[in-house]
Formats: C-alpha cells, sequence, structure tokens
C-alpha cells in the first residue's frame, strides 16, 4: 500500500518567523525540501491557497480546540477556501483538569462537532499527547475513555508518535492495534533534552513507518516539532530528507 503524503506543521517555526508575515519564505522552503503539504496558515485563506498553488503545495489540514468546535462554520469556511479536508483537536475542554467529567463533556463536543463536520466533507481527528495515556477511571485510561467514547464516523484519531512514547506506549504496536480509528499522523522525535529533527532521538521511526504500510484510512503524515535548537528551515529539510533517504519517503 502507498505511504500517505508528507505535510509539515508550521508550529516549529513559530519562535523565529510569523506565520501571517513570513509564509511564503516558509512555503518556499518546504516546497523545496519535498513536503507534499502544510499543516496550518495565515488567516487569509484564499491568499493562503494561491500562495501553496503556486508552490505546488496542498493544506494538509487546521489544528482546534474544543471551544472552537462548538461552532464549526467558520472552521467549514476556511478549509473550503485552502482545500483542506482534515482538522485536528488537541485536548480537551479543560486542559489542566482532565477529570473523568471532562473526558465526557469533550467526548460529547467531539462526536457533535464531528458529525457536523463530515456532513461537509470535513475529517475531525483527537490529537493526542502523554497526558491521555494516564489513568483516569479506575483502572481505565484517558485514551480507553476516548475510544470507548467516540464514534468512529464522527471523530478518530491523529496519533502523534512522539507523545504515544512520552505517555509509556510503544508507538508502532498503538498504531497496529488501532489503525481502524486513526486517520492522521504526527509524525515526531525527542532526545534526552527536547523535540529534535526526525532520526536524531528516540522514536524508533523504523517500525513506525513499517506499520504505516497496513494503516489504509491515514489521510496524512505530518512532521510536527513543536520547538527547534536550530534555524526551523534547516529542521524541516533536515526531517524531510531523514523519511526520503532513510525509506526512501
Amino acid at each position: 500500500m502507498a505511504l500517505p503524503p508528507v505535510g509539515s506543521q508550521l508550529i516549529v517555526f513559530g519562535r523565529k518567523y510569523d506565520v501571517q508575515t513570513d509564509i511564503e519564505r516558509i512555503l518556499d522552503t518546504l516546497a523545496a525540501a519535498g513536503y507534499a503539504g502544510v499543516e496550518g496558515g495565515p488567516k487569509d485563506a484564499v491568499a493562503y491557497r494561491r500562495m501553496l498553488d503556486e508552490r505546488g503545495l496542498r493544506h494538509a489540514g487546521s489544528h482546534t480546540s474544543p471551544s472552537q468546535l462548538q461552532d464549526v462554520k467558520p472552521l467549514v469556511e476556511y478549509l473550503r477556501a485552502t482545500g483542506a479536508s482534515d482538522i485536528s483537536n488537541s485536548g480537551l475542554r479543560q486542559w489542566n483538569e482532565r477529570t473523568l467529567q471532562d473526558y465526557r463533556a469533550t467526548i460529547e463536543v467531539l462526536n457533535e462537532a464531528g458529525r457536523r463536520l463530515r456532513d461537509q466533507g470535513i475529517h475531525l481527528h483527537y490529537h493526542n499527547h502523554d497526558f491521555e495515556f494516564e489513568k483516569v477511571d479506575g483502572e481505565r485510561t484517558g485514551m480507553e475513555l476516548l475510544l470507548d467514547g467516540l464514534d468512529p464516523e464522527a471523530c478518530d484519531l491523529c496519533v502523534d508518535v512522539a507523545w504515544v512514547q512520552k505517555g509509556g506506549g510503544e508507538p508502532a504496536a498503538f498504531l497496529q492495534k488501532y489503525k481502524e480509528r486513526i486517520g492522521y499522523l504526527h509524525l515526531k522525535d525527542f532526545d534526552d533534552e527536547s523535540w529534535t529533527e526526525l532520526g536524531r532521538g528516540q522514536v524508533k521511526l523504523d517500525a513506525v513507518i513499517q506499520t504505516m504500510s497496513d494503516m489504509p484510512r491515514v489521510r496524512w503524515a505530518v512532521i510536527e516539532q513543536d520547538t527547534t535548537r536550530n534555524e526551523p528551515m534547516d529542521s524541516v529539510t533536515e526531517s524531510r530528507r531523514f523519511l526520503r533517504d532513510t525509506f526512501n519517503y
């Protein structure tokens, strides 16, 4: 099976570049590095679509939160203008509470919003961090609550492989076990100090890539590096080169 297209999350540029004003320079770098798409973007959706088209790039999708999902109309309008059809949600309604009640309330929001988005041809995904693998309800973890409560046709998973490992899991095993519930991936790596370029850290990306070949529902594989100790332009280029040179991907 063909692997999904590779995108870049724009968060890595945030501490040095302004996505609103430096976007064309960023897109030039991503296109030259061989990315197929970009996750995130500036506010002007029409202008952004033009910039992407000029460089042969696609808008992979956007990131959101439960509070923004209360009204999906602005999200739909933006994604329609950029040509994207994926959006990932991060976290719960109350980011720091992480209680059973908060999980239940968030699941309700995600199911309702996901059904409305799917009616518009847009796929909603829940993006994990490490805290979802902590126990919340007796012996049950937050991830188990999400998998039990989410309607797969309304909201599936955007699995961040590095956060799975930070949460005590084995990324490739998690992907294999829940492959029918995963529609989007974040490829990420970390070392003893911080986030790092793909291939420089502790995540067993060879096993991840091998498992991805048996995941037909995954729509995008997006490289996400939250922070970098290097020049961001160099970081995204190095990570993309790693996938190409190591896995011919």
